[in-house]
C-alpha cells in the first residue's frame, strides 16, 4: 500500500537560478508523498495507482469516495475490482493492456449510467512506490461526475459579478443544456432564461453560449476544503 511515511532522497534543482527553491525532494524526479497526495486530492478526477496485481498503491479523495460507494468499482482487501462480472472482465482486459505498455479506455455501465476509466501504464512511478512489483502498474483515472465543480462555478460567478439567479444557471450551462431545457428545469419562461444568459455573456465577455460553456468546462478545479470519506 501507499506509504505516506516514505522519505525520498533530496535531488539538487538544476533549473534556472532564479527559481525560489534550491532543491526538491524526489524519487523518480518528483515523488513527495505527503504534498503529492494533498495535491492529487484537489484534482476533480478520481485517480488510483495500481501495481501489476491490481493492488491499490494510492487513491485520491474522489477515487476513495467512488470505491466506498461500491457501485461500479470497489476495494476488496487491497485490490481494485469492478462490482460485477462484466466490469471485472473489462478491468482484467485493461490490466493486460497495461502489461503490454498499452493505454486503454473502458466504460462500466448500469441502469443508463456509466463510469469511464482510463488505464495508463506507469512503470517508473510504480517502481519508486513499490519496488517489489517489478515496476509494472497503472494509473486509473475516473470520469468526472459533473462538468465542473460547484465551488469553481460560484467563484467564476463572483469574479464576474453575476447575480444569484445568474449563478444558478452556470451548472446547467456547463452541462450543455439548451435554454429551453434550462427554462423547463427552472420552471420559468424561456424569455427569462434568454435574458439571464445574455446578461451572463455580457458580464463574462463571451461571444456565444457555446463559448461560455467552453470557458466553464475548462476552468481549473477548486474543490471544497472539507473532505471526509470512510474506506
Amino acid at each position: 500500500m501507499f506509504d505516506a511515511t516514505y522519505d525520498p532522497p533530496v535531488t539538487q534543482w538544476t533549473g534556472p537560478s532564479d527559481v525560489p527553491f534550491a532543491e526538491v525532494r524526489a524519487a523518480d524526479s518528483f515523488f513527495m508523498p505527503g504534498l503529492l497526495a494533498s495535491m492529487l486530492d484537489e484534482i476533480d478526477y478520481g485517480l488510483v495507482v495500481l501495481d501489476c496485481a491490481a493492488t491499490i498503491l494510492f487513491a485520491n479523495h474522489l477515487a476513495r469516495q467512488e470505491l466506498a460507494r461500491a457501485h461500479w468499482v470497489q476495494q476488496t482487501g487491497h485490490r481494485f475490482e469492478a462490482c460485477d462480472e462484466t466490469g471485472a472482465l473489462k478491468v482484467d482486459r485493461a490490466m493486460r493492456d497495461v502489461a503490454r505498455a498499452q493505454r486503454s479506455l473502458i466504460s462500466l455501465d448500469d441502469d443508463g449510467e456509466s463510469l469511464a476509466l482510463s488505464f495508463v501504464p506507469l512503470t517508473c512511478a510504480v517502481t519508486a512506490a513499490a519496488p517489489e512489483t517489478g515496476g509494472q502498474g497503472a494509473l486509473v483515472a475516473f470520469s468526472k461526475r459533473a462538468a465542473c465543480e460547484s465551488l469553481t462555478l460560484r467563484m467564476f460567478g463572483e469574479m464576474h459579478g453575476l447575480s444569484s439567479a445568474e449563478n444558478e444557471l452556470l451548472p446547467a450551462i456547463s452541462s450543455g443544456l439548451s435554454v429551453e431545457t434550462i427554462a423547463l428545469q427552472q420552471h420559468v419562461a424561456v424569455s427569462t432564461v434568454r435574458s439571464q444568459v445574455y446578461s451572463i455573456r455580457a458580464k463574462t465577455r463571451s461571444e456565444s453560449l457555446r463559448t461560455l460553456m467552453a470557458r466553464l468546462i475548462t476552468l481549473p478545479p477548486i474543490r471544497p476544503a472539507l473532505k471526509t470519506v470512510a474506506v
